[in-house]
This record gives C-alpha cells, sequence and structure tokens, in this order.
C-alpha cells in the first residue's frame, strides 16, 4: 500500500497538466448504556500515581516507518525536556524484531515501543502476559490528553479484559471504490452492497458475468491475486480466531466459509502474474480497471484521498459514476485494522518520558504533521491517525495537495466511522493459507480443511 501511495505522488504530478483542462467492538446501533439508563460508572483510579520523573529514555526504530514518526516526535520531546538523555538506537527491521521479542520479556530494551502486525507473532497473546502496562488511568488522569479527541473504536482496539496496554497510532480502513453501472448489473443497490452478505452476493454476481476478472483491484505485486483477497476478506470481515477473554477458539464457521467461498471463487490458476499492462496509468489508479471491468471492487483502504480523486477522475472521463462505500463485517458494523501502536514495557524505568513521548506521537503536531523533506508526505506513509482532528491534514498532503469541499468531508465521515479495530497476528495469515488453500484449490474438501484449522488454532491458543 505505501508503493501505492508513493506511485501515486510520483504519477499524479506527471498528469496533472493533462487532466486540468483523487478491538473492542462498540454498539453498532449507536446506542449507549447510558441511553439504555445503565449509566456507566466510572473507573476508579484513586490508588494510581503517575511515576516518577526520570532523566533518560531509552527508544529503539527499526529505520522505516517507525522512524518517520520518532524522528519528528523525538525533535519535540527534546526541546520539551531537554534535561532527558535520549537514547535513540536504529536498527534493521529483522534485528529489531528480534531485540523487541527477547528483550523485553527479559526486562530489558526501549521505554516505548512502536510495533505493527509483524513486529509480534501474536499481539494479544503478548498483551494477556500484562508485559505492557495499563494505560487507562494514564489517558483518564492526565488533563492533557482526552480519549474523546480519538477515534474511540479504533483506540478500543488496544484493550483486552479491560486493560488498555495499546494506544494505536495509526489505521486502515476497509474503503471500496466501485460504480452505479457495476452495481446496475449486478441488480444491487448501494444500501445492499453495504452489508456482508450483500456485498458476497454482489461478488457472486459479478463473476457470473464476468469469469476472467479479480475481486479486488490487483496490486501487480507478483503473487496470486486469492493471496491479497484472502488478506483483505478475512481482515474486512474482522475475523480474531481467539477469544483471550474467555480463553477459547471462536470462529463462525458459516461466516467464515462465506468468506473462502468468495476467494475460491475468484480463484484462477492460470491467473498471469507476469502482465504488466496492469502497471498501466489508467488500470493502476482502478478508474480503467473499474471500468473494463477487471475488477469488481477497488480496496482502497489506506490509499489516500488523493488517490480516490485521481481513480474518480478516470472513471468521470470514462462515463462512470464512482460508489465509495465501507465493507461491513460479519457483524455489519466496520472493522478497522490498526496498523501502527505503542506499549510501554512494565519493566520500563522511564515510564513517565515514555508517557510524555506517547502523547507527543498522539499529538496534532505528529497526527497531522507533513515531512518537509519527503514529498511533504503525511508522517505515516499509509493509513489514517487516530487524533480526528488531524486526519484533514494528513490527507491533504503532497506538494499538490487535492482540493478540499464536500467530497473530502464525506470521506473524512467515510474513514472516521468504524465500529471496531483489531490488531490483525500475521500468524493468522500463515494459518489460513497453510489450512484453508487446499479449499480454495479443490484439493480438499471444506470439512477436512475446517477441522484442521480449528486444531491448528487450538494448538496454537494453547502453545
Amino acid at each position: 500500500m505505501k508503493t501505492r501511495i508513493l506511485s501515486f505522488i510520483l504519477a499524479l504530478a506527471l498528469l496533472l497538466p493533462a487532466l486540468a483542462g483523487c478491538g473492542k467492538t462498540a454498539d453498532p446501533s449507536g446506542t449507549s448504556a447510558e441511553a439504555d439508563g445503565q449509566a456507566e460508572t466510572e473507573p476508579d483510579y484513586s490508588w494510581f500515581s503517575f511515576p516518577e520523573e526520570t532523566g533518560k529514555l531509552i527508544v529503539y526504530t527499526n529505520g522505516s516507518d517507525f522512524s518517520a514518526l520518532l524522528a519528528p516526535a523525538l525533535e519535540i520531546f527534546k526541546e520539551r525536556y531537554p534535561g532527558v538523555e535520549v537514547s535513540y538506537q536504529t536498527y534493521g527491521e529483522d534485528e529489531y524484531r528480534d531485540l523487541i521479542r527477547t528483550e523485553i520479556p527479559a526486562g530489558r530494551g526501549p521505554d516505548l515501543v512502536l510495533f505493527s502486525s509483524a513486529t509480534f507473532p501474536d499481539i494479544y497473546k503478548t498483551m494477556s502476559t500484562d508485559i505492557f502496562i495499563d494505560l487507562n488511568p494514564y489517558f483518564a488522569l492526565d488533563g492533557e490528553i482526552n480519549l474523546s479527541d480519538f477515534v474511540e473504536p479504533v483506540m478500543d482496539g488496544g484493550v483486552l479484559n479491560g486493560k488498555r496496554y495499546v494506544a494505536p497510532l495509526n489505521y486502515d480502513v476497509p474503503i471500496i471504490l466501485t460504480t452505479e453501472s457495476i452495481l446496475s448489473e449486478v441488480g444491487m443497490t448501494v444500501d445492499e452492497i453495504k452489508t456482508c452478505d450483500g456485498f458476497c452476493e454482489g461478488a457472486e454476481r459479478f463473476h457470473e458475468k464476468y469469469p476472467d476478472s479479480t475481486l479486488y483491484f490487483d496490486y501487480v505485486a507478483g503473487v496470486f491475486p486469492y493471496m491479497h483477497e484472502i488478506r483483505s476478506l478475512y481482515k474486512n470481515f474482522g475475523f480474531q480466531f481467539i477469544d483471550f477473554s474467555t480463553g477459547q477458539v471462536d470462529v463462525d464457521e458459516a461466516r467464515f466459509r462465506q468468506c473462502m467461498d468468495l476467494v475460491k471463487l475468484y480463484y484462477d490458476p492460470d491467473y498471469d502474474v507476469t502482465d504488466m499492462s496492469k502497471n498501466d496509468v489508467d488500470y493502476y489508479y482502478a478508474g480503467g480497471g473499474l471500468t473494463k471491468r477487471l475488477f469488481m471492487y477497488d480496496d482502497m483502504n489506506a490509499a489516500g484521498y488523493g488517490m480516490y480523486l485521481n481513480s474518480k477522475t478516470f472513471l468521470k472521463m470514462d462515463g462512470e459514476e464512482p460508489v465509495l462505500f465501507l465493507q461491513s463485517n460479519q457483524h455489519d458494523g466496520v472493522t478497522a485494522e490498526i496498523c501502527t501502536g505503542a506499549v510501554i514495557p512494565q519493566a520500563s524505568a522511564n515510564k513517565a518520558n515514555a508517557w510524555n513521548l506517547l502523547k507527543i506521537l498522539l499529538s496534532d503536531g505528529i497526527q497531522g504533521g507533513h515531512d518537509k523533506g519527503n514529498w511533504d508526505l503525511s508522517y505515516f506513509w499509509s493509513g489514517y491517525p487516530v487524533r480526528r482532528s488531524s486526519l484533514r491534514s494528513a490527507l491533504l498532503d503532497g506538494t499538490n495537495p487535492p482540493p478540499a469541499g464536500a467530497e473530502l468531508d464525506r470521506f473524512i465521515a467515510l474513514v472516521q466511522s468504524p465500529t471496531e479495530a483489531l490488531l490483525i497476528p500475521q500468524i493468522y495469515r500463515r494459518y489460513i493459507n497453510e489450512e484453508m488453500l487446499p479449499y480454495v484449490t479443490g484439493e480438499k474438501s471444506w470439512d477436512d480443511c475446517w477441522k484442521s484449522f480449528l486444531n491448528t488454532v487450538e494448538l496454537y491458543k494453547d502453545e
């Protein structure tokens, strides 16, 4: 996705002249306990006191996405706390992961850890060990920060068993682009396609008419599209597989099969992954691909507002009317994926400084800031900031920022409307690929693959 965004910035500069003549589940019903007459009890944090100030802060980065965030945040930190000695060490991505996974359980390592889905094999398993501090009292008692300033269903994705171990920094949300003519061809309305069942039914009808198409926009990554489809579908369906609050494997078989059946329907063993024609500009910006019916859905995800406007331009040039909506999860809510999160280890000797740095990472200066030395991109190379007030600034990035207005307001409303968020462990992707691919390819029956998958997840849960 990052590559797609960077490519957009470069290509847009060339195209503009030519185009002058783009967790925790919240209640989807919107009701609350207070609305039902059940007033929530405020947590009692009278036992809590903020950690003592120290003169040191230890920070690691893997030198890529994390450094883009940490470097400007640490500049602000050093200005505000000049008396604190900051130890800032950069490692290669693999070395960073190894250090984080070995040092933190041993009571060593950095005071604040930034991570993505690849950093820990399973962040939920790590959280359940109480190896990180509970951030709830920090957010509740620090007058400089308020959870209501953030997209709360996303923030609550870092909560497990009532403890707020993770502070999400940015997230993806399943924004889907299609066209009115495609919906008309499959006999679906926008309201119908928004539901989980409607999304799948529309895709099934589309495949009947265009059996050589892919389900989603093909990223031309040199792999079969089903690899992308598996990842996107299980993420957007909101599967978590293990309920760590009860210690049980928890998968809705009917919904999971619905997801896998869609992947199986679009599976094409003869798909040409070397076809470079898909690098053509009109296809890459989705407008051409949708118009030519090469796929039904463009999973915009974290592609950004500028990419959407560019795709819209191509669609309009082809006489198409774009349709933008959020793909619903298995409960007909909307699942966001947390891209980057931050935690403070229990063993940190400098928790006060770690918390102060975390607040800077959650401030408008970082959440809505831009890297002047990198095409003026948002500090978040992909994904959207969790601070509500920062999203508009983050979206209007680049040396040629796209126009604001009602279209931008609508895009912001979509981005900020997830009902839940997940930290998706990469190990789940591996298990899906290993256990369910034989069903997708027709080598094994559903029952055989389903039993094997459940057994694998059960064994993993008990490791």
